[in-house]
C-alpha cells in the first residue's frame, strides 16, 4: 500500500509574508557575520582536556545569565566539524577572530597546525593581537637582543621569533593541587580573567568590579525572577488546590447523593430483599459515614427478616441442611429447590420429578440426601451432590403423601398420608426401597405429619385423631392418642433431648407433651391468629415457633408459655411450614404467598425465660449486671443471680418496707442502699454478698423518702424526700450522706427533686414539679442552672450520657428529650414513638444508644446521633415497663414491668452493627455484589474485612 501524505497549507497575506521572510534572513545574516573575540590555538592532549572549560569560563566572564557572551571563543573541537575542508573552516574562524590566543607549550612549538595558524595571522593581521598563554614549558625574553631567547624558551613556536618589536605581555597558567590528591589542575578562572581583560582592553581589577556589579545585578534579577516565579507558583498552587477542593467537594456531594439513594433503597427492600437491603445500607456507610447511614446500618442489622427466597408457586415446605449452609424448599409446581443460606441464591439445578405440589422436604442426617413427598402420592430421594434421583420413587398404591421423615441413622423412611380409605403411615427400607411391615394409621382419615425422635426409637404422627407415638422397632402405638379427640394435629416437633414433643392443633393452639408418659405440660399456647399449620421447637428447647393462617409467625417461651417478642409479619398468606437452623439463630418460614422468608430469632429478642419478681414495687440492676434487687411492701427485699436467673436466699425486711421503697446499688455493686420503714422512713445499707446490713440506719427525713442515688465514686449517697414543713405545703428536700460513716454531710437542700449524678461526678440534675430540670454543682451543692423543659407532662426519669455532655429526660407526654449540659438548653427535636408515657431512660456505655421503657408495654432503642428509633419495639411485657437498662457489655438489655417480670433482650447487633452485618454475610458481600447493587460513581470500598475482592 502506498503511503498517504497529509499536506497542511497555510495562507498568509502578502505583506505579512514578506516581513516574515525579511526577519528570518536578517537573523541568518547576523548569525553568519557574528565574529569571535579570541581564537584558541593549541596542541597536545593535555591542553585539549581543559581548554573547553577555559572556553566556557571566558564566555561567562561579566555577562548576565540571560544575555549572550561578550567574548565568543573559537575552539576547533567545538567550533569546527570534521570534514575534508578542515583548514578552510579554521581559516574562516581566524578571519572572524579579533585575537589569536596561542597556548604556548612544547607540543604547540612542534605543531604544524599551530605554526600554520600563526603564519596566517601574521600575514593577515597584526602581531600585536597575539596573546601568549604558557600552559607548559617557559618563555624567556632577551632584553639585550630585543627578542626571545631561543634556547631557553621551550614553549615558543618558532614562527614568532623576531616578530615582536618589544617584550609582549604573556600569561602563565598557574597550577593548584586538589584536596583529593590527584594531579595538579590549571587555575582556569585566573587564566580566563587574564584573557578577557586583554581582549576587552580592561584592567583585571575593573573587570572583576564589573563582574561583581554584574553578579549583584544577576542576583537582583534572579531574586526578582524567583519572586515572580514564586508568585506564579503560589497562584498556580492556589488554583490547583482550589480545583482539587472543588473536585473533592463534587466527589463528596456525589457520594452523599449515592449514599442517600442507597439508604432509601435499603429501607424499601427491608422486607422485599433483605440481602440487598443489608448490603446497600453497609455500602452507604462505607461511602458516606454519617448518622443517617449509621442508622440505616443499625436498622438493617436489627431487622429480624434476613432473607427472602422467591418462588412462582405457593411454598408448602422448607428445611435446613444439618450443617445449616443449605435450605431446601418445595412448592406447588412440584419442584424442589436448594438455596445457599448465606447468599440466599439458588444452588444449581432444581429437582424435578413430582407432577403435583411438594408437601414435605427433609434432609438425611448426613446431609447428602434429601427426601420429598407430594400430592402426586410419591416420595423421591435425591442425591444432593449429583442432583439426581436415587432409585425409583416410592409409590403407594393410592392416595397422597403429606409428610416424610428420615430415621436418625438414615436407614428408614416414614411417610404419612392417605390411601383413599383412611390414614396411611408407611415405613420403608432405604436400601431396598421396600415397605417394612404393614400399613399403619388406624381409623383416622389422614396423617398430615410425621417425625422421628432424636434417638430413633420412636416416631410421632399427627392426624385428625390427635398425636400418636409409635415404637420404631415393633411399629406398635405407644399408648393412646394424645389431645382432644375433636382436634386434628397438623404438625409435630421433638425436642433435641427427645423428652418433649410439640403439636399444632386445628383449634389454633400449640401443646407441649412429655414423651415418657404422654402428659400435657402446662396450658395450650393460643393466639388469635387462626389455625396453626406448623410448629418447630428450637434446638436449645427454650422456645418454639408456630405459624398461623393469618401469615404471622410467633415465638413462644416453652417454660412459661408466653410469646417472645412480637410476631414476625411479612407474609401475606398462610405460613405452611417453619424450620430452625441447626444453631437456632435463624428461622425459615414457607408460605402460600410464594415466598420463603428467613428470620433472625435473636436480634432484639428476649433471651431465655423471664424472671418472676412477684409484686415488687422497686427493681434495680447492679452496675456489673450480675445482681438484680427487687423490693416491695409484700415481697420484702430479694436478690437474684442474673447468670442463673434464680433468687439468692430468703427475702429481707419483709413486712418492714413501705409502698415503693427506693433502692440503689453502689457503683462497685457491693452495696445496696434501701429505704426501710413505712411510718418513719430511714436509709439502710446492705452488703450484697453477705446480704447483711452494714452499720446502723441513717435517719434525718421526717417525711417519705422518694429516691436514692450514689455518686460515681461511691463516696456520697443522696436521698430525696418530702419533709413536711407544713401539713398543707409539703416541700421536697435532699440530704447527702457519707456511706462510710453513715452520717449526713452538710445541711439539707430545699426545693429539690429526684437526683441523678453525671458520670464524671462533677454535677447532678434533679427533676421537679412543673417539668423543670435543675443542674447542681456536686462539690459545692449549689444550683448552677436550670430551665423549664419542653415536656407537657410529668418527667419520670432522667439520665446522663457517659461523657456527661447530654442529659435525657423521659416524660408522661410520650416523648424523650435531650439537653446540652454545657448550655443547659434542649438539644434537637424530641424523640417520639411511644404510644403512652415514657417511664424510664438509660444510655449505653458508649453513649451511642438509648433505651426507654413505656406505659405502652414496650422497650425501644434509639440512635442518639440521629435521634431516631432503631428497629421495631421490643414486645413481651404485659404491662407498663417501669425500668430498662443496658448491661455492662451493651449486648443485653434488662427491663422490668408492672407485669412482675424482668426480661433480658439481645441487642448485640447495635453494639457494632457493621461487624454484625459482616458476620451475618459470612463473606457474601463481595466486589461483584457491590457492582450489582451500588450505582456507578463511588469507587469500590471493601464492605467487610474478610470479604473476597471478587
Amino acid at each position: 500500500m502506498k503511503p498517504k501524505w497529509l499536506f497542511l497549507r497555510l495562507r498568509i497575506p502578502g505583506p505579512a509574508l514578506n516581513w516574515l521572510r525579511s526577519r528570518v534572513a536578517r537573523c541568518r545574516r547576523i548569525r553568519t557575520e557574528l565574529g569571535y573575540g579570541a581564537f584558541l590555538s593549541y596542541s597536545g592532549d593535555r591542553d585539549r582536556q581543559w581548554l573547553p572549560h577555559l572556553q566556557r569560563a571566558i564566555e561567562k566572564q561579566s555577562r548576565p545569565w540571560y544575555r549572550p557572551p561578550r567574548i565568543r571563543v573559537f575552539l576547533d573541537d567545538s567550533g569546527v566539524s570534521i570534514g575534508p575542508r578542515l583548514w578552510g573552516k579554521i581559516e574562516a574562524g581566524l578571519a572572524r577572530s579579533e585575537w589569536l590566543v596561542v597556548m604556548a607549550s612544547p607540543d604547540s612549538k612542534e605543531s604544524t597546525w599551530v605554526d600554520r595558524e600563526i603564519e596566517w595571522w601574521l600575514k593577515h593581521k597584526s602581531v600585536d593581537t597575539i596573546l601568549l598563554v604558557v600552559s607548559d614549558g617557559q618563555l624567556v625574553w632577551d632584553e639585550q637582543r630585543g627578542d626571545w631567547n631561543a634556547e631557553l624558551s621551550t614553549a615558543l613556536p618558532a614562527r614568532l621569533a623576531g616578530k615582536f618589536e618589544q617584550q609582549p605581555v604573556w600569561k602563565t597558567v598557574d597550577l593548584h593541587s586538589p584536596d583529593n590528591g590527584t594531579d595538579p589542575l590549571p587555575d582556569i578562572d585566573s587564566v580566563a580573567l587574564g584573557i578577557a581583560s586583554v581582549v576587552r582592553g580592561l584592567p583585571e581589577d575593573d573587570l572583576k568590579s564589573e563582574g561583581m556589579r554584574d553578579t549583584r545585578r544577576n542576583l537582583r534579577t534572579a531574586r526578582f525572577v524567583a519572586a515572580i516565579l514564586g508568585l506564579l507558583l503560589l497562584i498556580t498552587s492556589t488554583v490547583s488546590v482550589i480545583a482539587l477542593v472543588q473536585r473533592a467537594e463534587a466527589t463528596r456531594q456525589r457520594d452523599h447523593a449515592v449514599a442517600q439513594q442507597l439508604i432509601s433503597q435499603s429501607s424499601f427492600l427491608a422486607t422485599r430483599d433483605p440481602f440487598a437491603a443489608r448490603l446497600k445500607a453497609l455500602a452507604a456507610w462505607r461511602i458516606d459515614p454519617t448518622p443517617e447511614s449509621r442508622l440505616a446500618v443499625l436498622n438493617a442489622a436489627v431487622n429480624p427478616q434476613t432473607g427472602l427466597l422467591g418462588h412462582s408457586w405457593p411454598v408448602g415446605s422448607v428445611a435446613f441442611s444439618p450443617d445449616g449452609k443449605t435450605i431446601a424448599s418445595g412448592s406447588g409446581d412440584g419442584i424442589v429447590r436448594l438455596w445457599d443460606a448465606a447468599t440466599q441464591r439458588k444452588i444449581g439445578d432444581s429437582f424435578v420429578g413430582h407432577n403435583r405440589g411438594v408437601t414435605s422436604v427433609v434432609f438425611a442426617s448426613d446431609g447428602k440426601t434429601l427426601a420429598s413427598s407430594s400430592f402426586d402420592g410419591t416420595v423421591r430421594i435425591w442425591n444432593i451432590a449429583d442432583r439426581d434421583q436415587i432409585g425409583d420413587a416410592f409409590r403407594p398404591r393410592s392416595g397422597m403423601v403429606y409428610s416424610v421423615a428420615f430415621s436418625p441413622d438414615g436407614r428408614t423412611l416414614v411417610t404419612g398420608g392417605e390411601n383413599g380409605s383412611g390414614a396411611a403411615v408407611r415405613i420403608y427400607d432405604l436400601e431396598t426401597h421396600r415397605q417394612i411391615g404393614k400399613l399403619l394409621g388406624g381409623r383416622t382419615n389422614s396423617v398430615t405429619t410425621v417425625a422421628f425422635s432424636p434417638d430413633g426409637k420412636s416416631f410421632a404422627t399427627g392426624s385428625d385423631n390427635g398425636l400418636q407415638l409409635w415404637d420404631a422397632n415393633s411399629h406398635a402405638p405407644l399408648g393412646k392418642a394424645l389431645g382432644p379427640a375433636n382436634i386434628s394435629v397438623s404438625s409435630v416437633s421433638f425436642s433435641r433431648d427427645g423428652k418433649t414433643i410439640a403439636s399444632a392443633g386445628s383449634d389454633g393452639s400449640v401443646r407441649i407433651w412429655t414423651t415418657s408418659v404422654g402428659r400435657l405440660v402446662g396450658k395450650p399456647s393460643t393466639v388469635e391468629a387462626g389455625r396453626v399449620d406448623s410448629v418447630e421447637l428450637s434446638p436449645d428447647g427454650a422456645m418454639f415457633a408456630a405459624s398461623y393462617a393469618d401469615g404471622s409467625v410467633h415465638l413462644w417461651d416453652v417454660s412459661r408459655r408466653v410469646r417472645v417478642g412480637g410476631p414476625f409479619t411479612g407474609h401475606t398468606s398462610t405460613v405452611s411450614a417453619v424450620d430452625f437452623s441447626p444453631e437456632g439463630s435463624t428461622l425459615a418460614s414457607a408460605s402460600e404467598d410464594t415466598t420463603v422468608r428467613l428470620w433472625d430469632v435473636r436480634a432484639q429478642r428476649q433471651i431465655g425465660p423471664s424472671i418472676n419478681t412477684g409484686s415488687a414495687d422497686s427493681i434495680v440492676l447492679s452496675p456489673d449486671g450480675r445482681t438484680l434487687a427487687a423490693a416491695g411492701s409484700e415481697t420484702g427485699l430479694r436478690f437474684w443471680d442474673m447468670a442463673e436467673r434464680r433468687p439468692v436466699g430468703d427475702p429481707l425486711e419483709k413486712g418492714e418496707l413501705g409502698l415503693g421503697p427506693a433502692i440503689a446499688f453502689s457503683p462497685d455493686s457491693t452495696m445496696l442502699a434501701m429505704v426501710s420503714g413505712s411510718t418513719r422512713p430511714r436509709v439502710k445499707l446492705w452488703d450484697v454478698r453477705t446480704r447483711r446490713q452494714i452499720g446502723k440506719s441513717m435517719r434525718g427525713h421526717s417525711g417519705d423518702i422518694l429516691d436514692l442515688a450514689f455518686s460515681p465514686n461511691g463516696k456520697t449517697l443522696v436521698s430525696s424526700g418530702t419533709d413536711s414543713l407544713h401539713t398543707w405545703n409539703p416541700v421536697t428536700s435532699l440530704r447527702t450522706w457519707d456511706p462510710a460513716t453513715q452520717r449526713q454531710v452538710g445541711r439539707p437542700l430545699k426545693d429539690m427533686g429526684v437526683p441523678e449524678f453525671s458520670l464524671d461526678g462533677r454535677l447532678f440534675a434533679t427533676m421537679r414539679e412543673g417539668n423543670t430540670v435543675v443542674f447542681w454543682d456536686a462539690a459545692t451543692r449549689r444550683r448552677i442552672g436550670g430551665s423549664r423543659s419542653g415536656h407537657t407532662a410529668e418527667i419520670r426519669s432522667i439520665a446522663f450520657s457517659p461523657d456527661s455532655s447530654l442529659l435525657a429526660t423521659a416524660s408522661r407526654d410520650n416523648t424523650v428529650r435531650l439537653w446540652s449540659v454545657a448550655t443547659r438548653k434542649e438539644n434537637g427535636e424530641p424523640l417520639t414513638g411511644h404510644r403512652s408515657g415514657v417511664l424510664s431512660v438509660a444510655f449505653s456505655r458508649d453513649g451511642k444508644t438509648m433505651v426507654t421503657g413505656s406505659m405502652d408495654g414496650t422497650v425501644r432503642l434509639w440512635d442518639v446521633a440521629s435521634r431516631r428509633q432503631i428497629g421495631e419495639p421490643l414486645e413481651g411485657h404485659g404491662a407498663a415497663v417501669t425500668g430498662a437498662v443496658f448491661r455492662p457489655d451493651g449486648k443485653t438489655i434488662a427491663s422490668w414491668s408492672e407485669d412482675n417480670t424482668v426480661r433480658l433482650w439481645d441487642v448485640d447487633a447495635t453494639v457494632d452493627p457493621v461487624h454484625s452485618l459482616c458476620k451475618w454475610a459470612n463473606g457474601a458481600f463481595t466486589a461483584d455484589q457491590w457492582r450489582a447493587h451500588v450505582p456507578e460513581g463511588p469507587a469500590y470500598r471493601r464492605l467487610c474485612p474478610k470479604a473476597e475482592p471478587g
